[in-house]
């Protein structure tokens, strides 16, 4: 976002990753089977989240300045690759469905939706 915003003044940007390319055809067994997995998938030290992940890095990198803010414990994960973080995201988002706009009635967190709407249209949706 800072490389975009600065563009956009006019000012010159170059913008380095930290690694390099990487092809998932090439530099993933993500389709392959895990019983052709010699490791049957576990990690590895480049790979924390196994050999299917499709993304290089780690919480502790050697001569990483940037891991974890002092005095907490919350890491931060470094990716090692064209990309960056971007491709760290393994997961799925899916749609809202009417209990997420009941969270208050049902476990006491979060806000109500009042009016009903956004809930009564996700209850009647297709799929």
């Amino acid at each position: 976002m800072a490389a975009y915003a600065l563009t956009q003044a006019g000012a010159d940007v170059i913008v380095l990753e930290a690694g390099g390319p990487w092809d998932n055809r090439t530099d993933s067994a993500m389709l392959t089977w895990p019983y052709e997995s010699p490791r049957r998938g576990s990690s590895t030290p480049e790979r924390p989240f196994g050999e299917f992940d499709a993304c290089i890095g780690g919480w502790d990198i050697p001569g990483e300045p940037f891991t974890r803010a002092p005095g907490t414990d919350f890491s931060w994960w470094r990716a090692r690759m064209v990309g960056g973080r971007t491709n760290h995201w393994g997961r799925i988002s899916l749609r809202f469905g009417p209990f997420d706009f009941k969270r208050k009635s049902l476990d006491g967190l979060g806000d109500e939706d009042q009016r009903g709407v956004a809930g009564e249209a996700l209850a009647h949706a297709p799929g």
